[in-house]
């Protein structure tokens, strides 16, 4: 709920955020240690927190209330920090009507509306929801805590959420420093691992990744060594193959010349030997 405020202030849309567990300051420094800091906003005037106490008032005038600061504040969201205590101390009979003319109200004035919702474990109702608004909603996000392995983890699931799609998949809830975040689904043996499991689970696919990683290497290294011996052999071929090219032609000139001298020493021989004839006795 605080992240949402936060990000609609820092979208600069005026938001109004009822309380009824904590005062403003108190709050405020609460939420700095999980990295969300709402203390400009209040500076600026963009956001409003409002505590409020359950035994204070019934739902019906907690209702009047948070309409007329809503429109003084001009708001454009709102968030109500639980809903659900307007069930308490004796008000829980009007507090369900009172829940519907909340969402018909919100609906109506174009204010998006977050409520958080304590479950009674208790009671009988469905999902233990006190005011039964869950059908009146258009998103119902369910947070609950996942106890495996002697470790207690937050999980979250869209339980619904009119009009677009949505996972059905249960992540992770982390809640530290660094603000809200969801942790990447890792599963195993079709059950999804949180916590020192999810982690012991990262850690050993970043080994395995390691270790691939180190054997792509050494493979690129062997086919790259592989690679260069072929090519040095490739050059020693290539250097073979032009001595023997130049060799054959050397030869091919070498019995190309001594086909010629041949014919030529026949030639001359020929008229050596005319010659002879015509110049021997008894020759007409």
């Amino acid at each position: 709920a605080c992240a949402f405020a936060e990000a609609a202030c820092a979208r600069g849309e005026r938001t109004l955020y009822v309380s009824f567990d904590f005062d403003g300051p108190e709050l405020v420094r609460n939420l700095g240690t999980i990295g969300i800091h709402l203390g400009r906003f209040l500076e600026d005037g963009t956001l409003r927190l409002v505590p409020a106490r359950a035994m204070a008032s019934s739902a019906e005038a907690h209702l009047m209330q948070i309409q007329a600061l809503a429109a003084e504040h001009g708001a454009r969201c709102l968030v109500i920090d639980p809903v659900s205590a307007l069930a308490r101390f004796g008000n829980e009979s009007p507090a369900h009507s009172v829940g519907e003319r909340l969402v018909a109200w919100s609906k109506r004035t174009g204010i998006t509306m977050v409520c958080t919702s304590l479950p009674d474990e208790e009671a009988s109702r469905p999902n233990g929801e006190p005011l039964q608004i869950t059908t009146l909603v258009d998103t119902w996000i369910h947070l609950n805590y996942l106890i495996h392995s002697g470790e207690r983890n937050r999980g979250v699931s869209i339980m619904k959420s009119r009009g677009s799609a949505h996972s059905r998949q249960v992540r992770e809830l982390i809640i530290d420093a660094a603000g809200v975040t969801l942790a990447d689904i890792f599963s195993a043996g079709g059950e999804v691992l949180m916590g020192t499991m999810r982690w012991e689970k990262e850690q050993a696919e970043r080994a395995l990744n390691e270790v691939a990683g180190v054997r792509a290497e050494l493979d690129r290294v062997k086919l790259d060594a592989e690679e260069a011996v072929l090519e040095v052999r490739l050059k020693s071929l290539q250097t073979e193959l032009v001595a023997k090219q130049l060799e054959k032609a050397l030869l091919l000139r070498t019995s190309a010349a001594r086909e010629q001298h041949l014919s030529i020493d026949k030639a001359h021989v020929g008229e050596l030997r005319g010659a002879d004839a015509a110049d021997a006795p008894g020759a007409s």
